[in-house]
Protein backbone atom coordinates (compact mmCIF):
# COMPACT_ATOMS: atom_id res chain seq x y z
CA UNK A 1 0.00 0.00 0.00
CA UNK A 2 1.44 3.45 -0.85
CA UNK A 3 2.26 5.84 1.97
CA UNK A 4 0.64 8.58 -0.16
CA UNK A 5 -2.68 10.06 -0.11
CA UNK A 6 -5.30 10.37 -2.75
CA UNK A 7 -5.83 13.74 -4.70
CA UNK A 8 -8.11 16.72 -2.25
CA UNK A 9 -8.91 19.59 -2.63
CA UNK A 10 -6.17 20.80 -0.35
CA UNK A 11 -3.85 19.26 -2.49
CA UNK A 12 -4.72 20.38 -5.60
CA UNK A 13 -4.77 24.01 -4.28
CA UNK A 14 -1.11 23.77 -2.91
CA UNK A 15 -0.13 21.54 -5.93
CA UNK A 16 -1.22 24.87 -8.29
CA UNK A 17 0.07 27.52 -6.34
CA UNK A 18 3.18 25.70 -6.18
CA UNK A 19 3.24 25.07 -9.99
CA UNK A 20 2.26 28.62 -10.66
CA UNK A 21 4.97 30.48 -8.26
CA UNK A 22 7.66 27.78 -10.29
CA UNK A 23 6.59 28.97 -13.64
CA UNK A 24 6.67 32.49 -12.31
CA UNK A 25 10.43 32.16 -11.42
CA UNK A 26 11.09 30.04 -14.19
CA UNK A 27 11.82 27.33 -12.58
CA UNK A 28 12.07 23.68 -13.69
CA UNK A 29 10.77 21.00 -11.60
CA UNK A 30 14.28 19.54 -11.65
CA UNK A 31 15.74 22.87 -10.50
CA UNK A 32 12.95 23.08 -7.42
CA UNK A 33 13.76 19.79 -6.23
CA UNK A 34 17.27 19.79 -6.18
CA UNK A 35 18.92 18.51 -3.95
CA UNK A 36 16.36 17.44 -1.08
CA UNK A 37 13.27 16.19 -3.19
CA UNK A 38 13.20 14.09 -6.12
CA UNK A 39 11.37 15.44 -9.24
CA UNK A 40 8.87 12.98 -9.15
CA UNK A 41 7.67 14.51 -5.65
CA UNK A 42 7.62 17.70 -6.96
CA UNK A 43 5.67 16.37 -9.93
CA UNK A 44 3.13 14.61 -7.31
CA UNK A 45 2.42 17.83 -5.64
CA UNK A 46 1.41 19.77 -8.55
CA UNK A 47 -1.04 17.28 -9.50
CA UNK A 48 -2.78 17.08 -6.22
CA UNK A 49 -1.78 13.69 -5.76
CA UNK A 50 -0.18 14.29 -1.76
CA UNK A 51 0.21 17.25 0.30
CA UNK A 52 3.91 18.63 0.86
CA UNK A 53 4.81 18.08 4.53
CA UNK A 54 5.20 21.85 6.81
CA UNK A 55 8.83 20.79 6.46
CA UNK A 56 8.93 20.42 2.78
CA UNK A 57 6.41 23.20 2.00
CA UNK A 58 8.83 25.38 4.52
CA UNK A 59 11.95 24.29 1.93
CA UNK A 60 9.80 24.59 -1.33
CA UNK A 61 8.54 28.42 -0.40
CA UNK A 62 11.93 29.55 0.75
CA UNK A 63 13.01 28.72 -2.84
CA UNK A 64 10.68 30.42 -4.32
CA UNK A 65 11.00 33.54 -1.99
CA UNK A 66 7.60 33.26 -0.66
CA UNK A 67 6.38 31.80 3.64
CA UNK A 68 4.99 28.47 3.57
CA UNK A 69 1.55 30.25 4.56
CA UNK A 70 1.98 31.47 0.70
CA UNK A 71 1.32 28.21 -1.01
CA UNK A 72 -1.42 27.33 1.44
CA UNK A 73 -5.07 27.31 -0.08
CA UNK A 74 -6.32 30.86 -0.88
CA UNK A 75 -9.16 31.30 2.05
CA UNK A 76 -12.17 33.93 1.88
CA UNK A 77 -12.52 36.87 3.78
CA UNK A 78 -15.39 35.40 6.08
CA UNK A 79 -12.81 32.62 6.52
CA UNK A 80 -9.52 34.88 7.64
CA UNK A 81 -11.82 36.24 10.49
CA UNK A 82 -10.73 33.86 13.59
CA UNK A 83 -14.36 33.80 14.40
CA UNK A 84 -15.23 31.00 11.46
CA UNK A 85 -13.01 28.71 13.12
CA UNK A 86 -15.33 28.20 15.58
CA UNK A 87 -17.44 26.57 13.11
CA UNK A 88 -14.53 24.35 12.21
CA UNK A 89 -16.53 20.92 13.26
CA UNK A 90 -19.05 21.56 10.13
CA UNK A 91 -15.93 21.78 7.75
CA UNK A 92 -15.35 18.31 5.94
CA UNK A 93 -11.97 16.11 6.58
CA UNK A 94 -10.17 18.16 4.23
CA UNK A 95 -10.77 21.48 5.57
CA UNK A 96 -10.05 20.34 9.12
CA UNK A 97 -6.46 19.00 8.52
CA UNK A 98 -5.77 22.29 6.65
CA UNK A 99 -7.24 24.59 9.44
CA UNK A 100 -5.14 22.34 11.77
CA UNK A 101 -1.84 22.56 9.47
CA UNK A 102 -2.20 26.28 9.46
CA UNK A 103 -2.32 26.57 13.17
CA UNK A 104 0.25 23.79 13.57
CA UNK A 105 2.33 26.46 11.04
CA UNK A 106 1.97 29.36 13.11
CA UNK A 107 3.69 27.40 16.25
CA UNK A 108 6.59 26.51 14.45
CA UNK A 109 7.46 29.69 12.37
CA UNK A 110 7.44 31.59 15.64
CA UNK A 111 3.97 32.72 15.91
CA UNK A 112 2.33 30.72 18.94
CA UNK A 113 0.00 33.89 20.13
CA UNK A 114 -1.58 34.19 17.36
CA UNK A 115 -2.36 30.08 17.25
CA UNK A 116 -3.72 30.62 20.59
CA UNK A 117 -6.05 33.53 19.69
CA UNK A 118 -7.25 30.66 16.69
CA UNK A 119 -7.53 27.60 18.87
CA UNK A 120 -9.56 29.21 21.99
CA UNK A 121 -11.83 30.21 19.10
CA UNK A 122 -12.48 27.10 18.30
CA UNK A 123 -16.09 25.10 19.77
CA UNK A 124 -14.49 21.66 20.20
CA UNK A 125 -18.40 20.24 21.65
CA UNK A 126 -18.56 18.49 18.22
CA UNK A 127 -15.39 17.76 16.86
CA UNK A 128 -14.55 14.36 15.89
CA UNK A 129 -11.86 12.43 18.87
CA UNK A 130 -9.01 12.59 16.83
CA UNK A 131 -9.56 16.05 16.05
CA UNK A 132 -10.32 16.92 19.21
CA UNK A 133 -6.81 15.61 20.54
CA UNK A 134 -4.66 17.32 18.01
CA UNK A 135 -6.28 20.51 18.99
CA UNK A 136 -5.77 19.54 22.82
CA UNK A 137 -2.23 19.40 21.93
CA UNK A 138 -1.42 22.37 19.82
CA UNK A 139 -2.81 24.49 22.08
CA UNK A 140 -0.70 22.90 24.87
CA UNK A 141 2.48 23.54 22.74
CA UNK A 142 1.47 26.99 21.84
CA UNK A 143 0.53 27.67 25.94
CA UNK A 144 4.16 26.08 26.41
CA UNK A 145 5.37 28.60 23.99
CA UNK A 146 3.95 31.80 25.49
CA UNK A 147 5.23 30.43 29.21
CA UNK A 148 1.93 29.81 30.21
CA UNK A 149 2.72 26.55 31.77
CA UNK A 150 -0.22 26.03 33.87
CA UNK A 151 -2.60 26.17 31.23
CA UNK A 152 -0.46 23.76 29.36
CA UNK A 153 -0.43 21.40 31.86
CA UNK A 154 -4.12 21.47 32.77
CA UNK A 155 -4.87 21.03 28.70
CA UNK A 156 -2.41 18.20 28.20
CA UNK A 157 -2.96 15.88 31.12
CA UNK A 158 -6.98 16.58 30.22
CA UNK A 159 -6.03 15.63 26.49
CA UNK A 160 -3.46 12.63 27.53
CA UNK A 161 -6.85 11.26 29.70
CA UNK A 162 -8.76 11.47 26.58
CA UNK A 163 -6.27 8.93 24.69
CA UNK A 164 -8.13 5.62 24.72
CA UNK A 165 -5.72 2.45 25.81
CA UNK A 166 -4.21 1.79 22.70
CA UNK A 167 -6.05 4.21 20.34
CA UNK A 168 -2.73 6.61 19.48
CA UNK A 169 0.43 5.54 21.02
CA UNK A 170 2.28 7.89 19.03
CA UNK A 171 0.36 10.94 19.86
CA UNK A 172 -0.03 9.28 23.44
CA UNK A 173 4.00 9.79 23.39
CA UNK A 174 3.95 13.89 21.93
CA UNK A 175 1.43 14.42 24.87
CA UNK A 176 3.93 13.09 27.45
CA UNK A 177 7.14 14.77 25.97
CA UNK A 178 5.52 17.58 25.58
CA UNK A 179 4.13 17.76 29.23
CA UNK A 180 7.58 16.74 29.94
CA UNK A 181 9.35 20.01 28.83
CA UNK A 182 6.09 22.00 30.37
CA UNK A 183 6.89 20.16 34.14
CA UNK A 184 10.83 21.30 33.86
CA UNK A 185 9.45 24.41 32.77
CA UNK A 186 7.58 24.90 35.93
CA UNK A 187 10.91 23.48 37.85
CA UNK A 188 8.55 20.74 38.84
CA UNK A 189 11.41 18.36 38.04
CA UNK A 190 9.71 15.05 39.76
CA UNK A 191 6.61 14.76 37.73
CA UNK A 192 8.89 16.21 34.43
CA UNK A 193 11.25 12.78 34.97
CA UNK A 194 7.98 10.52 35.51
CA UNK A 195 6.53 11.98 32.22
CA UNK A 196 10.23 11.20 30.53
CA UNK A 197 10.02 7.52 31.74
CA UNK A 198 6.43 7.20 30.82
CA UNK A 199 7.86 8.40 26.96
CA UNK A 200 10.52 6.50 26.96
CA UNK A 201 8.48 2.59 28.17
CA UNK A 202 5.96 4.16 25.53
CA UNK A 203 8.77 4.29 23.05
CA UNK A 204 10.47 1.09 24.09
CA UNK A 205 7.30 -1.04 24.03
CA UNK A 206 6.37 0.06 20.30
CA UNK A 207 6.76 0.33 16.86
CA UNK A 208 8.15 2.07 14.59
CA UNK A 209 11.09 4.38 16.47
CA UNK A 210 11.35 7.52 14.98
CA UNK A 211 15.47 8.07 16.03
CA UNK A 212 15.03 11.35 15.95
CA UNK A 213 12.45 11.76 18.50
CA UNK A 214 13.97 9.32 20.60
CA UNK A 215 17.80 11.29 20.56
CA UNK A 216 15.83 14.27 21.74
CA UNK A 217 14.69 12.53 24.57
CA UNK A 218 17.47 11.39 25.72
CA UNK A 219 18.75 14.52 25.58
CA UNK A 220 16.28 15.98 27.89
CA UNK A 221 16.60 13.06 30.05
CA UNK A 222 20.39 13.98 30.25
CA UNK A 223 19.64 17.77 30.75
CA UNK A 224 16.98 17.20 33.50
CA UNK A 225 19.55 15.05 35.29
CA UNK A 226 22.20 17.74 34.82
CA UNK A 227 19.72 20.38 36.49
CA UNK A 228 19.56 17.97 39.44
CA UNK A 229 23.28 17.23 39.95
CA UNK A 230 22.98 13.48 39.14
CA UNK A 231 25.97 13.82 36.80
CA UNK A 232 26.32 10.05 36.37
CA UNK A 233 23.10 9.59 35.46
CA UNK A 234 23.11 12.45 32.93
CA UNK A 235 26.64 11.59 31.35
CA UNK A 236 24.57 7.54 30.75
CA UNK A 237 22.17 10.01 28.43
CA UNK A 238 24.23 11.67 26.64
CA UNK A 239 26.05 9.11 25.59
CA UNK A 240 22.94 7.05 25.00
CA UNK A 241 22.01 9.71 22.39
CA UNK A 242 25.09 9.82 20.85
CA UNK A 243 25.10 6.03 20.42
CA UNK A 244 21.82 6.04 18.79
CA UNK A 245 23.14 8.87 16.33
CA UNK A 246 26.41 6.75 15.06
CA UNK A 247 23.19 4.43 13.49
CA UNK A 248 22.04 7.45 11.40
CA UNK A 249 25.56 8.31 9.61
CA UNK A 250 24.76 8.75 5.96
CA UNK A 251 21.45 10.13 3.84
CA UNK A 252 20.41 6.87 2.87
CA UNK A 253 20.39 5.39 6.40
CA UNK A 254 18.31 8.00 7.06
CA UNK A 255 15.84 7.70 4.30
CA UNK A 256 15.93 3.55 5.07
CA UNK A 257 14.26 3.95 8.24
CA UNK A 258 11.79 6.46 7.69
CA UNK A 259 10.69 4.57 4.70
CA UNK A 260 10.19 1.24 6.87
CA UNK A 261 8.22 3.78 9.25
CA UNK A 262 6.04 4.54 6.10
CA UNK A 263 5.34 1.49 5.31
CA UNK A 264 4.49 0.51 8.48
CA UNK A 265 1.83 3.36 9.27
CA UNK A 266 0.70 2.61 5.37
CA UNK A 267 0.41 -1.56 6.57
CA UNK A 268 -1.57 -0.45 9.65
CA UNK A 269 -4.00 2.35 7.88
CA UNK A 270 -2.72 5.28 9.46
CA UNK A 271 -2.68 6.84 6.45
CA UNK A 272 -2.24 10.35 7.77
CA UNK A 273 1.25 9.11 10.07
CA UNK A 274 2.38 7.46 6.50
CA UNK A 275 2.04 10.20 4.28
CA UNK A 276 4.36 12.35 7.02
CA UNK A 277 7.28 9.42 7.20
CA UNK A 278 7.18 9.21 3.48
CA UNK A 279 7.76 12.90 3.23
CA UNK A 280 10.40 12.59 5.67
CA UNK A 281 12.16 9.61 3.84
CA UNK A 282 12.57 12.36 0.53
CA UNK A 283 14.03 15.08 2.10
CA UNK A 284 17.62 14.49 2.92
CA UNK A 285 18.46 17.68 4.91
CA UNK A 286 18.37 15.84 8.10
CA UNK A 287 22.41 14.66 7.43
CA UNK A 288 23.27 18.23 8.74
CA UNK A 289 20.32 17.87 11.49
CA UNK A 290 22.57 14.61 12.66
CA UNK A 291 25.65 17.01 12.80
CA UNK A 292 24.04 19.64 14.62
CA UNK A 293 22.43 17.13 17.15
CA UNK A 294 26.01 15.89 17.64
CA UNK A 295 27.19 18.43 18.48
CA UNK A 296 24.79 19.67 20.45
CA UNK A 297 25.39 16.14 22.94
CA UNK A 298 29.17 16.77 23.00
CA UNK A 299 28.23 20.24 23.98
CA UNK A 300 25.83 18.70 26.82
CA UNK A 301 28.29 16.03 27.57
CA UNK A 302 31.01 17.75 28.20
CA UNK A 303 29.05 20.14 30.54
CA UNK A 304 27.84 17.45 32.35
CA UNK A 305 31.54 15.71 32.88
CA UNK A 306 33.40 18.94 33.86
CA UNK A 307 30.74 19.51 36.88
CA UNK A 308 32.17 16.24 38.33
CA UNK A 309 35.49 14.31 38.41
CA UNK A 310 38.68 16.78 36.53
CA UNK A 311 40.33 12.98 35.93
CA UNK A 312 37.42 11.96 33.98
CA UNK A 313 37.11 15.32 32.19
CA UNK A 314 40.43 15.28 31.20
CA UNK A 315 40.23 11.74 29.56
CA UNK A 316 37.07 12.67 27.84
CA UNK A 317 38.36 15.58 26.27
CA UNK A 318 41.96 13.93 25.09
CA UNK A 319 39.36 10.77 23.74
CA UNK A 320 37.35 13.46 21.91
CA UNK A 321 40.17 15.54 20.41
CA UNK A 322 41.40 12.26 18.72
CA UNK A 323 38.20 10.96 17.56
CA UNK A 324 38.47 10.85 13.92
CA UNK A 325 33.95 11.95 14.26
CA UNK A 326 34.68 15.03 16.09
CA UNK A 327 37.73 16.43 14.00
CA UNK A 328 35.34 16.34 10.99
CA UNK A 329 32.77 17.85 12.49
CA UNK A 330 33.53 21.66 13.04
CA UNK A 331 30.92 22.95 15.35
CA UNK A 332 31.51 19.44 17.63
CA UNK A 333 35.18 20.40 17.46
CA UNK A 334 34.45 23.75 18.78
CA UNK A 335 32.01 22.35 21.54
CA UNK A 336 34.67 20.36 22.88
CA UNK A 337 37.53 23.19 22.35
CA UNK A 338 35.50 25.40 24.82
CA UNK A 339 35.03 22.67 26.95
CA UNK A 340 38.58 22.31 26.95
CA UNK A 341 39.14 26.29 27.45
CA UNK A 342 36.88 25.39 31.20
CA UNK A 343 39.43 22.83 32.15
CA UNK A 344 41.88 24.37 31.78
CA UNK A 345 40.33 27.65 33.08
CA UNK A 346 39.55 25.85 36.22
CA UNK A 347 43.43 24.43 36.46
CA UNK A 348 44.41 28.30 36.26
CA UNK A 349 46.48 27.96 33.07
CA UNK A 350 45.24 30.98 31.40
CA UNK A 351 47.19 31.13 28.70
CA UNK A 352 46.31 27.32 27.17
CA UNK A 353 42.72 27.66 28.27
CA UNK A 354 42.30 31.39 26.16
CA UNK A 355 44.29 29.30 23.15
CA UNK A 356 41.34 26.74 23.17
CA UNK A 357 38.58 29.11 23.19
CA UNK A 358 40.22 31.27 20.88
CA UNK A 359 40.00 28.02 18.18
CA UNK A 360 36.49 27.76 19.43
CA UNK A 361 35.27 30.93 18.79
CA UNK A 362 37.04 31.07 15.29
CA UNK A 363 35.19 27.52 14.69
CA UNK A 364 32.38 28.94 15.85
CA UNK A 365 31.96 32.05 13.70
CA UNK A 366 30.94 30.20 10.47
CA UNK A 367 27.80 28.74 12.26
CA UNK A 368 26.23 32.15 13.15
CA UNK A 369 24.26 32.37 16.29
CA UNK A 370 23.89 29.29 18.25
CA UNK A 371 24.74 28.46 21.88
CA UNK A 372 28.75 27.09 21.51
CA UNK A 373 29.08 30.03 19.74
CA UNK A 374 27.97 32.02 22.41
CA UNK A 375 29.52 29.98 25.21
CA UNK A 376 33.08 30.15 23.28
CA UNK A 377 32.78 34.26 23.38
CA UNK A 378 31.91 34.15 27.29
CA UNK A 379 34.82 31.75 27.84
CA UNK A 380 37.03 33.79 25.98
CA UNK A 381 35.15 36.61 28.00
CA UNK A 382 36.00 34.81 31.45
CA UNK A 383 39.62 34.29 30.78
CA UNK A 384 40.12 38.14 30.07
CA UNK A 385 38.74 39.03 33.20
CA UNK A 386 41.04 36.06 34.84
CA UNK A 387 44.28 38.02 33.03
CA UNK A 388 42.68 41.43 34.58
CA UNK A 389 41.75 42.74 30.76
CA UNK A 390 38.10 43.75 31.94
CA UNK A 391 37.67 46.14 28.73
CA UNK A 392 38.48 42.90 26.31
CA UNK A 393 36.82 40.56 28.52
CA UNK A 394 33.11 42.69 28.93
CA UNK A 395 33.42 43.26 25.43
CA UNK A 396 33.59 39.38 24.69
CA UNK A 397 30.65 39.18 27.22
CA UNK A 398 28.15 41.68 25.98
CA UNK A 399 28.71 39.79 22.45
CA UNK A 400 28.15 36.64 24.11
CA UNK A 401 24.77 37.04 26.10
CA UNK A 402 23.88 39.09 23.49
CA UNK A 403 23.66 35.68 21.11
CA UNK A 404 22.23 34.11 23.31
CA UNK A 405 19.26 36.24 23.74
CA UNK A 406 18.79 36.34 19.73
CA UNK A 407 18.81 32.07 19.87
CA UNK A 408 16.10 32.16 22.80
CA UNK A 409 18.64 30.07 25.14
CA UNK A 410 16.88 32.05 28.18
CA UNK A 411 18.21 29.47 30.92
CA UNK A 412 21.99 29.91 29.36
CA UNK A 413 21.66 33.78 29.44
CA UNK A 414 20.33 33.69 32.82
CA UNK A 415 23.18 31.91 34.17
CA UNK A 416 25.60 34.12 32.36
CA UNK A 417 24.16 37.18 33.36
CA UNK A 418 24.93 36.70 36.69
CA UNK A 419 28.18 35.62 36.29
CA UNK A 420 29.10 38.86 34.32
CA UNK A 421 27.12 40.68 36.74
CA UNK A 422 29.37 39.60 39.29
CA UNK A 423 32.38 40.36 37.88
CA UNK A 424 31.00 44.09 37.18
CA UNK A 425 30.26 44.20 40.97
CA UNK A 426 33.60 43.13 42.02
CA UNK A 427 35.29 45.45 40.26
CA UNK A 428 33.18 48.37 41.65
CA UNK A 429 30.44 48.87 38.90
CA UNK A 430 27.61 48.07 40.51
CA UNK A 431 25.34 49.94 38.05
CA UNK A 432 26.19 47.59 35.33
CA UNK A 433 26.36 45.05 37.39
CA UNK A 434 22.01 45.90 38.38
CA UNK A 435 21.78 46.08 34.36
CA UNK A 436 22.77 42.59 34.06
CA UNK A 437 21.29 40.85 37.19
CA UNK A 438 17.99 42.44 36.15
CA UNK A 439 18.57 40.53 32.78
CA UNK A 440 19.17 37.34 34.60
CA UNK A 441 15.68 37.93 35.79
CA UNK A 442 13.88 38.67 32.85
CA UNK A 443 15.58 35.67 31.23
CA UNK A 444 14.38 33.25 34.65
CA UNK A 445 10.82 34.57 34.23
CA UNK A 446 10.56 33.94 30.33
CA UNK A 447 11.57 30.42 31.65
CA UNK A 448 8.95 30.51 34.15
CA UNK A 449 11.14 30.74 37.41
Amino acid sequence: MSPEQPSSKIGKSVGEKLRAARVAQHYTQSQLAAPDFSVSYISAIERGQIHPSLRALEILAGRLGLTSTQLLPARTQADERFGTTTNLAERDDDEIQLALLELSLLIQQGEPQQAIHQLEGISVKRLKHPYLLQHHYLLGCAYYKVQRHQESENLLTAGLQQIKEGEDVYLSRRFLYQLALTYTAMRNYAQALQAYQRTLDLLEKSEPHDPFFIIQLYIQLGQHYTRTENFDQAIAMFHQALSLTEGLGSTHDIQAIYAQISSYYAESKQSVLATLYAYKCEQIHHQQTIKNLRSELHHFLGHAILQGDPARAREYLDEALQSPTVLQDALTLASIYTRNAEWYFDQKDWAVSKQNAQHANALAQTFGDCVIGAEALIMLGRINYAQQLPEAGSQYFVEGLDMLERIGAHQELADESVRYAELLESLGQEREAFTHFRRAFQSKQKLGQ
